[in-house]
Parts: C-alpha cells; structure tokens; sequence
C-alpha cells in the first residue's frame, strides 16, 4: 500500500472529500491498494486516451491531471459510478485539467478521430467471460491510433498467495458487497494477455507493479507497430 505522493495524486484525492463517505472511503482505498502512479507512467503524455471501465474515474482523473495534454475520456457501464463521478469533476477548480466521464453499455467503444492515442484498463478484463474479454480487447486494438497503445492493468495469477488474497477480495466486492459489477470473475494471466497482444501484431512488454503490494499487479502494454 502506498500513499498517493505527486501533486496530481494529492489533488486527485481531494476532490472525493466533498463526495458522499462510502464512495469517499471506496476511492481511497482504491488508490491505496493499485500502483496508480507507476500505471501512469505506462500511458503517454499526450494524445487521446480512453480509460474502459472506469468505475467512479478515479483513475481517469489522476490521467488527466497529470499532464493537461491528454485529452482523457473514461466509459463505464455502472450509471450511478458515472453520475457520482461527474458531481465530484464539477467541484474542480478553474484551472484543473479533468477528464469526460461517459456512461456506456457493455462494448460500446467511442471511436476518436485519428484513433486513440492509448487504451487503458484498470483492474476490469476479470469481470468479463473470456470470449468477451478477448472481443473487447480486439475491438480495442482496432480503435488504435497509429503507434497507440493499449495498457492493460491486472492482478496476475502468480505469486499464487497473493493472485489468491486479490480473487478472495474481488469475490467479496463483486458477489458478496455488490461493489463492482460483472458478468464473471475470470483472471487471465499476464501471461495469457501478452499471447493475445502479440498475435493480433502488438509490439508487448510485461512490467510487475507489485513490489510493496499485498496484490500481484502487473501491465500488459501493446504498441500498434504502424507508424
């Protein structure tokens, strides 16, 4: 577990103080618990980027944030997340750089003109049976910008102890507590997402997240190879 530590965390973080406790409380240990900053640094700089399954956008505002030029757009199926999420971005102040938090069904992709300069998941693909998983994320690739990339942040299946205290606890969010919702609790590997990556012609590199986690965190990061 890790502190937020940028000014873009800091700042993230506080525009949840005024937000109702549970999403409040939610939002932090969200933050908490996922190697936020460290996934940051595997999205560009710039361009268009496009966060799946942004939940209540926490992430989307930390992108956002970090670097006023990406132009950051974050989609999620949960209507009352998304709602939540927009309250919360029209507390933000003048000069803050803030994402579009969009409610959309299930595979319902935006599409941006040129293509996305980045794809981002964070923690979502588990929540999907695999043929959808491996639909969406060829749907993905295929809403590339030339040279785009698709970043994908999951819990890995290895070490074991840690894939099984992360499965235990995302049972418990989306079966028990009805936290997060999904039509499934399947976790692909690292290993897994790299092989699909790298078949539909993705240039792909593996980076673990999880030194000072209790979770196996890890990116997945494709580049469209044409320039």
């Amino acid at each position: 577990m890790k502190r937020p530590r940028s000014v873009a965390a800091r700042r993230t973080i506080d525009l949840w103080r005024a937000a109702p406790r549970r999403a409040r409380v939610h939002t932090t240990i969200r933050w908490w618990t996922a190697p936020f900053e460290a996934l940051e640094s595997q999205v560009p700089r710039s361009g268009q980027v496009l966060e799946v399954g942004c939940g209540h956008g926490v992430f989307s505002m930390f992108l956002a944030l970090s670097s006023p030029d990406r132009t950051v757009v974050g989609i999620d199926i949960d209507g009352d997340k998304v709602a939540l999420a927009q309250e919360v971005l029209r507390g933000g102040r003048s000069d803050d750089a803030l994402p579009t938090i969009e409610h959309r069904d299930a595979g319902d992709l935006p599409m941006a003109d040129g293509g996305w300069s980045a794809i981002v998941f964070a923690d979502v693909l588990y929540l999907l049976p695999r043929e959808d998983r491996e639909r969406l994320i060829a749907d993905c690739i295929a809403a590339l910008a030339p040279g785009g990339v698709l970043v994908i942040k999951e819990v890995d299946t290895r070490p074991r102890f840690k894939a099984w205290l992360a499965q235990f606890q995302e049972f418990l969010a989306t079966k028990v507590l009805r936290i997060t919702r999904g039509e499934a609790l399947d976790f692909p590997s690292a290993v897994d997402l790299q092989r699909q990556l790298s078949e539909a012609g993705l240039r792909v590199r593996v980076t673990r997240l999880d030194k000072g986690y209790v979770h196996p965190h890890c990116v997945v990061v494709g580049t469209d190879p044409r320039t």
